[in-house]
């Protein structure tokens, strides 16, 4: 397995499920923005404050070598869900918050509807996530559960490539 510096290549966004019943809804997808661009559009509805009282999970599925995703390659489970989005995100925060309208750069989010007219991917570049990876094609499902670990209250699936720098 190799890994080293990378750089992402997000090729899918979309709800883990029917948002229908979750508290935080992730109604998000990539459009194609020009012949080599895509832009993250969509709503995201809260019913709830996106705040530090939720905990945020993790789990990184890797595409296997025979096809077929490898659950659990990556986990990371953490409380003070917003404080740690927000820090993990970095810079993409604020280009995440200032497209999809939210009120506040701060947490807690207030519940409501914050619709995005698209959200340039070539930015979505500044985070604090781990500077050396392992390769490979990526399932990334996002998870808010309740603080009882019952309820579901909201999920997102990104499909990203870690590459080489020089890759594309």
């Amino acid at each position: 397995m190799l890994m080293g510096e990378y750089k992402t290549n997000l090729k899918a966004v979309f709800p883990c499920e029917s948002t229908e019943k979750h508290k935080l809804q992730y109604n998000t997808y990539l459009s194609k923005k020009s012949a080599t661009g895509f832009e993250l559009v969509g709503n995201i509805t809260y019913l709830i404050p996106f705040d530090d009282s939720l905990t945020l999970n993790i789990n990184m599925a890797k595409r296997g070598s025979i096809g077929g995703w490898v659950d659990n390659a990556h986990v990371y489970t953490t409380t003070k869900a917003c404080s740690k989005m927000k820090e993990l995100f970095e810079n993409v925060w604020q280009l995440y918050v200032k497209g999809f309208h939210f009120s506040d750069m701060d947490c807690p989010i207030k519940p409501g509807v914050y619709v995005s007219s698209g959200i340039d991917l070539g930015q979505l570049t500044d985070t604090n996530f781990p500077k050396v990876f392992f390769y490979g094609e990526y399932k990334m499902v996002l998870t808010f559960p309740s603080s009882n670990n019952v309820e579901k209250l909201g999920c997102s699936v990104l499909v990203l490539d870690i590459l080489r720098p020089w890759e594309s």
